[in-house]
């Protein structure tokens, strides 16, 4: 079978020509897939599905051999079917188009993107603007050409409105006349046996994270780079690139920097962190026993699942909960939801057995947890009052992070991640099966989902264990603090 270019390798031609060659030539360089990356695939499979359910007169093209694809899509094309999906199209003999839904419009065709996003972006536009250029080509005329995403209006259980539809053939049009030119030399780069030479760049994260970063950004240096300074523009980062300035020990001295930017740059060439002693201490004598060190984990599918819930809105699944005496005697407190309904409720209830009225409530990014919090309170109006109480005595533990303790081995950052292994090196999350946020949220979907129960408990563990990992981190976290102010 020949190895077709799709829609997809068009697409990483417009972010990166590097990409679009490695992806043919080298694609054993990119980062694997990672669990939350998969879970998001999986999500806009399960969209595309669902918007095709709308359309019950579509007919299928569910072969993967693209030749037999493009011949049943003429099929139907000639016949009086209205709707095909993944309607397929050979173009030169080199790509594969498949269109999400193609509907029939008089005499002519509407093209329609499915996209699970909740609004329209740039590679939407640019990705119809390619398929209405091949599909022309092949002498399919295309009256007009839409995107359906998820309507954020859409609440559960009602989902009759999951899907808006947006008209955006003037856009598209405007795209038009670069396409020809877009696949000419798309198909000259994947001829040679160079790859083309691309400096690195904002595009290595837009409009997505490219898979080969980690590979050509293997010459950064980590812990001095450009590109930790906080907010430096693109525009700087840009023309230190351009003369190989990555390292922050390179910068010319007579480079242009806000007085924020020089600071940060003479941290890390003296080397010496930035601690405001006096500011952390008053901070921490805000403090009240108990205290309790808490976190959340949540999940914001595209398609909401829950009583009142629409479409994207977080909601949580689990907590973790430290809870730090005036003896000094800790204890842990946790909650974890193992099946597919609702979790928010006995969430809420085991949560206010476990959080006192009284005592502060640390957490890192307040506004995340206060946001969970709120919504808690307006859908479960009896636990309001008490739900009130914990957001007026939450306590931000990154505000000492953002404002008054700066060090070079932060790289630039704030995250509990990075902020954690300076200043707690005891305490690792690399032993942990799960590493991040967001793999969590993919774990919890697949745990609520498996039949296997040796995997079922194998991922509950691991839920655990990393949730209490965040909570444990930032007891730490406070106990160093308080070793540093009390420090002569």
């Amino acid at each position: 079978m020949t190895n077709y270019l799709r829609r997809s390798n068009y697409l990483h031609g417009l972010q990166c020509h590097r990409r679009l060659w490695y992806g043919q030539n080298h694609p054993g360089r990119a980062t694997p897939t990672s669990r939350s990356q998969r879970r998001l695939l999986d999500q806009s499979r399960e969209v595309r599905r669902r918007a095709r359910c709308r359309f019950p007169e579509g007919m299928l093209i569910d072969t993967t051999d693209p030749r037999e694809a493009a011949e049943q899509t003429q099929e139907a094309i000639n016949s009086d079917i209205s709707c095909i999906f993944n309607a397929s199209f050979i173009f030169n003999d080199t790509w594969w188009v498949r269109c999400d839904i193609l509907q029939r419009d008089s005499n002519s065709w509407k093209i329609i993107e499915v996209e699970a996003s909740a609004d329209v972006k740039k590679e939407h536009l640019a990705d119809l603007a390619f398929q209405k250029y091949v599909l022309t080509e092949q002498g399919v005329t295309i009256s007009r050409t839409k995107v359906k995403h998820i309507n954020r209006e859409c609440v559960y259980p009602d989902l009759c409105d999951l899907f808006t539809i947006e008209d955006v053939t003037d856009k598209v049009d405007r795209l038009m006349d670069d396409v020809p030119n877009n696949i000419e030399t798309f198909e000259a780069i994947l001829a040679e046996d160079v790859e083309p030479e691309v400096l690195i760049g904002e595009q290595c994260e837009k409009p997505h994270r490219c898979p080969f970063k980690d590979y050509c950004w293997r010459d950064v240096p980590e812990c001095c780079s450009i590109f930790t300074i906080p907010r430096l523009s693109w525009d700087k980062k840009n023309k230190l690139i351009r003369k190989d300035n990555l390292s922050i020990r390179d910068l010319p001295s007579d480079f242009p920097l806000n007085p924020s930017e020089r600071d940060y740059v003479n941290m890390i060439r003296n080397n010496q962190p930035e601690i405001d002693n006096e500011a952390i201490r008053h901070l921490l004598s805000k403090l009240e026993y108990p205290i309790h060190f808490f976190d959340f984990e949540t999940l914001n599918p595209a398609i909401p699942r829950f009583e009142g819930l629409s479409a994207y809105q977080q909601f949580p699944f689990q907590y973790s909960c430290h809870i730090l005496q005036s003896d000094g005697s800790l204890t842990h407190h946790e909650y974890l939801h193992t099946y597919a309904t609702d979790p928010r409720l006995p969430l809420v209830e085991s949560l206010l057995s476990h959080i006192s009225d009284v005592g502060s409530v640390v957490v890192y990014n307040a506004r995340f947890e206060c946001g969970i919090l709120k919504d808690l309170a307006e859908f479960f109006p009896e636990h309001s009052e008490a739900l009130q109480s914990i957001i007026s005595r939450l306590w931000d533990q990154l505000v000492i992070f953002r404002n008054h303790y700066r060090h070079p081995e932060f790289y630039g950052s704030n995250s509990l991640k990075d902020v954690l292994p300076v200043l707690v090196p005891s305490l690792s999350y690399e032993d942990l099966d799960i590493q991040e946020g967001n793999d969590a949220q993919a774990v919890w979907d697949e745990m609520i989902n498996t039949a296997n129960e040796e995997a079922r408990n194998n991922m509950i563990n691991s839920l655990r264990a990393y949730c209490e990992m965040d909570t444990l981190a930032t007891v730490e976290i406070h106990n160093a603090l308080h070793r540093e102010i009390d420090e002569p």
